[in-house]
């Protein structure tokens, strides 16, 4: 999955009634995709399975968690409590000895797979029989996520209260009309009032702990201004470097000669750049550069490129956009890192 499947196709049933209904509870953290000139570092995927039998409580700061919002509204409506999984239920996958019943899971996957229809793919293509097996993986990978957050919430006792759920809930029938309104958008997509307030409370404590994670994220870091030229030949590179060292306008080569189609009409300028979003090689030069200075010529999976550094800034904010990108692959590596060590059994194979 890229980052932004992450959250948003592996919780399409929450986004789709959140739509619909247009509701009011809040979701886990949807970062924009930042479309940098040069490859981005990519966050750590998640892990298929992992190894080990106890899961430790993962540290992380002493920042209070984010109070959730309960809606001043009122509904005759509630959240079914929550029940232990039967133990004899047969399961699509278990985590650290909890139990994800397959009922749910394909109750969740016949849900996504209706969305994804309505949204025009196919079924009986091949392109749309592969991406309806994507779609069950990622459904069975994120309710592995979501107990893998449910434990380690349980471990910093971070609860959500029915209380909470409710209010959640009465905002939603609220936004929606009525009860009766729900109930229809609810049936028209096979989901009960339980799988609603399952996926909920999955998403309020997502939210919890993605804040809690990624609330020491610096907001300014070090950014470099810069100018870059790429072309698909190291003695076409090497040319223009000598060119642009030798005194020639770096704007004007690079409007002339840069393959990269979204700066090269700016004259090469790709802004302020944070560590991290570039690829490592270029990375590991722009910051050391001088400002004004040409660099030798870089060589990425993208082409050869030369550079010039036209600002540097110890402590600039982030652009929110970035922030919140740079935030989603801190938690991700967090994620990964919990799931690392615990035992996940999987049970299906969509």
């Amino acid at each position: 999955m890229n980052r932004r499947l992450n959250w948003i196709v592996s919780l399409a049933i929450a986004s789709l009634i959140l739509v619909a209904c247009n509701a009011g509870t809040a979701a886990p953290p949807a970062p924009p995709v930042v479309q940098p000139t040069s490859p981005v570092a990519a966050p750590s995927p998640v892990p298929a399975e992992a190894t080990a039998t106890k899961p430790p409580v993962i540290a992380t700061s002493q920042v209070p968690a984010t109070p959730t919002k309960a809606a001043p509204v009122k509904s005759a409506l509630v959240c079914p409590v929550p029940t232990p999984v039967p133990a004899n239920a047969p399961l699509a996958a278990r985590v650290n000895g909890q139990g994800i019943p397959l009922d749910l899971f394909n109750r969740q996957a016949a849900q996504a797979q209706a969305a994804m229809i309505q949204n025009g793919l196919d079924p009986k293509s091949a392109a749309g029989q592969e991406s309806l097996k994507s779609l069950k993986l990622q459904v069975l990978d994120q309710l592995i996520n979501d107990v893998v957050i449910a434990q380690q919430a349980e471990y910093q006792t971070i609860k959500v209260t029915e209380d909470d759920l409710n209010a959640r809930l009465a905002q939603m029938i609220e936004d929606a009309g009525s009860v009766d309104k729900l109930n229809e958008y609810l049936n028209k997509n096979q989901m009960t009032l339980g799988d609603l307030c399952t996926q909920m409370r999955a998403n309020v404590l997502s939210e919890i702990m993605f804040n809690r994670i990624t609330a020491p994220f610096p907001t300014a870091v070090e950014q470099v201004h810069l100018r870059q030229i790429l072309v698909s030949t190291p003695a076409t590179a090497q040319t223009l470097r000598d060119r642009a060292r030798k005194g020639e306008d770096f704007a004007a080569l690079a409007k002339q000669h840069s393959l990269d189609e979204t700066s090269k009409a700016n004259g090469g300028d790709l802004g302020w750049v944070p560590k991290g979003v570039l690829d490592p090689r270029l990375d590991a030069v722009i910051f050391d550069l001088p400002v004004g200075q040409v660099s030798d010529v870089i060589t990425t999976n993208f082409g050869y490129h030369i550079v010039q550094v036209l600002e540097k800034d110890k402590a600039r904010p982030l652009p929110p956009e970035l922030l919140q990108d740079t935030r989603q692959r801190a938690f991700l590596e967090w994620l990964k890192a919990v799931r690392d060590s615990m035992k996940i059994e999987r049970f299906v194979q969509p």
